[in-house]
């Protein structure tokens, strides 16, 4: 205990000097410190390093490994989509309630569309186009279904920067690159009723060497796939509409009614007026125009024709809508001109197309006549219908230009209206979606209804039209014409119980006048009474025979009857119906057929043919001795007369004989002639028989 107190003690006082034993323990422990130090420092140096190596390895490896990783899962997530539908939920067409096509007209650098919509009343229109009503059911289902079930293919690319060399940029993107507009593609937009999406494609090119293969995308996805496409899309307008204008056949015109002259707007002047009237009662008869001379002229059968086919396939090139405040028997509107500025504005738009307004012949504003800058045309139907074309302004442009026109201002390609002002649909530009559908990788992935996939871009002529209907019954025909019952003849209304006689069977009636016949005495059946009785008997049998040919005539009357209204009445309603559709628009019609049209007198006319005459034969034989040659002017019945009369002088017992048998011939021709004479009443008597030759022997005889 006392050892380790003095120990501790040792320990606890600092200041005391260390003791020998201590400081010979310290400095043992020292040197065995230095010799452990000496021998660990070699191996702890190579240690390090080598950790340091490993350590920087394992850092790459991980690195590596992280950049692999994070590059792979989205590639392995995308390529499982190959082989899948676009839009697998979309399997019924009939659904699809509209269309969008975006593209880009990269000459102009704007985006352009047509759509085609059903409103909620179930009509069809097409928005980019004025909401011009459209034929659309069928198209819309036939482009629905062909792009049902398109699949992804290949994945070419999964890069936004390779969007460009595909033809894939998104022609509705907010900004575009300069380097970009080349690429841009078509996007296609199906949607339903309650306006969601049924399909959205963005189309791009045509995969090199593959046939019917292109390179389409979703619009939400930057992921690029071959796709096997066979759309059966059109963007032409003409595709979505009834072009037919008129909607007629050539047979089904009988009067044409071409009135040429042309107006100045400046001046509001009419000149060079010219009416020519062509006419055919139905469509296996010739066409006459009134006029015509007959001895030196012939109507051209071959340019009526021609012109008449061309009223009958007449098409729509494009449409206008018109001001409001017109009605189609050309009288004002007063519900929608409520001032003059609407009257001056409608004015203005009937102007900028080549048509005036002015009073009628008596000087009323309300009897309104409608001038046309080129003339007119009237097509009268077989039923009943009068279509009246007033042909405006000509102009020139562009496939859209025809179809919709130009809101926009610029240069002047037309004509110019009154006053100096421009027509806005004449320009040059092209600016339709499917011209911008005709550049690289765009016009290759739908297919034009005609089977071309490149409109022509070049300007082309058209006329607007202001188009009427009209009705009149003149057209239709003669009216059924009501037969008349016939009376009662004379003899019949004297003649006691012919009343009730000729109300029964005819077979009656013959068994009572034998009944009557045997009753009779001899002194009432002389020849007189015989023949009074037969006559009675003719006369009562066609008296019956007219009244059942008045019934039945009766009957068919009242059938024709009931046809001729139903077509006064259809063509009543038809030309209502065609006035609502024409009465909203100004049509554009292709300049050529307007050429064809336009027809002056002496294109409808031609020289007659002159016949030639045939040559005279050679009379020289027997020339100068007219003795022996009959006299031309001597007709056969006098030859006969000369004939009889020389051989009854040779013959004086003939002639007498040939007296007596002419006096009795004649005479019998008089009972004839007299027998079947028609009576008062109008009915034809009955023929007697003529004397028999052997009674008229034997009364020769006894009067000899």
């Amino acid at each position: 205990m006392a050892t380790e107190a003095s120990k501790t003690d040792e320990q606890v006082q600092p200041g005391a000097e260390p003791s020998a034993t201590s400081t010979r323990e310290t400095a043992s422990a020292d040197r065995a410190t230095d010799l452990t130090s000496d021998s660990a420092k070699p191996f702890s140096s190579d240690a390090s390093r080598t950790l340091v190596f490993v350590a920087a390895a394992f850092v790459c490896l991980a690195i590596t490994g992280i950049i692999e990783w994070s590059s792979r899962p989205a590639a392995i997530k995308e390529f499982g989509k190959v082989g899948e539908e676009f839009y697998p939920e979309f399997t019924d067409p009939t659904l699809a309630s509209s269309l969008e096509v975006y593209v880009f007209d990269t000459e102009n650098v704007r985006p352009l569309d047509f759509r085609v919509q059903q409103l909620e009343n179930g009509r069809w229109v097409i928005p980019s186009h004025h909401n011009y009503p459209a034929d659309a059911a069928d198209q819309l289902a036939r482009t629905a279904a062909s792009v049902i079930g398109i699949r992804r293919g290949a994945m070419v690319t999964r890069w936004q920067a390779d969007h460009a060399q595909f033809g894939v940029v998104n022609p509705q993107q907010d900004a575009l690159n300069v380097d970009d507009i080349e690429g841009i593609g078509r996007r296609i937009i199906l949607r339903g009723q309650d306006d969601t999406v049924l399909a959205d494609y963005i189309i791009g090119n045509q995969a090199d060497g593959q046939s019917g293969e292109y390179y389409v995308r979703h619009p939400d996805e930057e992921e690029v796939y071959l796709a096997s496409l066979d759309i059966d899309l059109s963007t032409r307008f003409t595709d979505w509409i009834e072009t037919d204008l008129l909607g007629i056949e050539n047979w089904d015109v009988t009067e044409l009614t071409i009135n040429n002259y042309s107006f100045d707007e400046l001046r509001g002047e009419i000149s060079n007026r010219e009416v020519s009237t062509l006419s055919r009662e139905t469509s296996s008869d010739p066409w006459s125009l009134d006029g015509l001379d007959e001895e030196n002229e012939e109507v051209d059968a071959d340019a009526i024709r021609e012109s008449v086919s061309t009223v009958a396939s007449l098409s729509i090139a494009g449409v206008r809508p018109k001001q409001q405040g017109l009605t189609p028997d050309l009288k004002l509107d007063r519900q929608a001109l409520r001032s003059q500025g609407d009257v001056d504005r409608l004015q203005t738009d009937l102007l900028a197309r080549g048509f005036l307004l002015q009073p009628g012949e008596d000087g009323n504003q309300e009897n309104l006549r409608l001038i046309a800058r080129e003339g007119e045309m009237n097509v009268a139907t077989s039923d009943g219908l009068v279509y009246r074309l007033h042909f405006g302004r000509a102009f020139t442009g562009s496939q859209e230009e025809l179809e919709i026109g130009l809101t926009s201002t610029g240069s002047d390609s037309g004509e110019n209206a009154a006053g100096g002002s421009t027509d806005p649909d004449a320009k040059q530009a092209d600016e339709s979606p499917e011209a911008a559908a005709g550049e690289p990788g765009n016009q290759e992935a739908t297919k034009q209804a005609d089977g071309t996939d490149d409109p022509s871009t070049s300007s082309k002529p058209g006329r607007y039209v202001f188009v009427r209907v009209e009705f009149d019954q003149k057209y239709l025909g003669e009216a059924p014409v009501q037969p008349v019952q016939p009376e009662m003849p004379a003899e019949l209304k004297e003649s006691p119980g012919d009343d009730q006689t000729s109300e029964q069977d005819p077979g009656q009636n013959a068994d009572q006048a034998d009944k009557q016949d045997e009753s009779k005495t001899e002194e009432t059946t002389s020849e007189e009474e015989t023949e009074q009785e037969d006559r009675l008997a003719e006369i009562r049998s066609q008296y019956e025979s007219n009244k059942l040919k008045y019934e039945a005539d009766l009957q068919e009357y009242e059938r024709l009857s009931k046809e001729y209204q139903q077509k006064v009445t259809d063509g009543q309603n038809k030309a209502e119906e065609l006035n609502r559709r024409f009465a909203e628009w100004y049509y554009v019609i292709p300049g050529d057929s307007f050429d064809k049209l336009r027809l002056s007198r002496g294109d409808l006319v031609k020289e007659k043919a002159v016949e030639a005459e045939p040559d005279g034969e050679s009379t020289s034989e027997g020339e100068g001795n007219t003795d022996d040659v009959p006299d031309s002017n001597v007709s056969d019945a006098d030859s006969d007369r000369l004939g009889q009369d020389a051989a009854a002088a040779s013959n004086p017992q003939s002639d007498k004989t040939g007296e007596t048998e002419a006096s009795e011939s004649s005479g019998s021709k008089q009972e004839e002639k007299d027998s079947s004479a028609p009576d008062k009443s109008g009915e034809t008597k009955p023929k007697t028989d003529p004397p028999k030759k052997d009674d008229q022997k034997s009364g020769g005889k006894q009067g000899r």
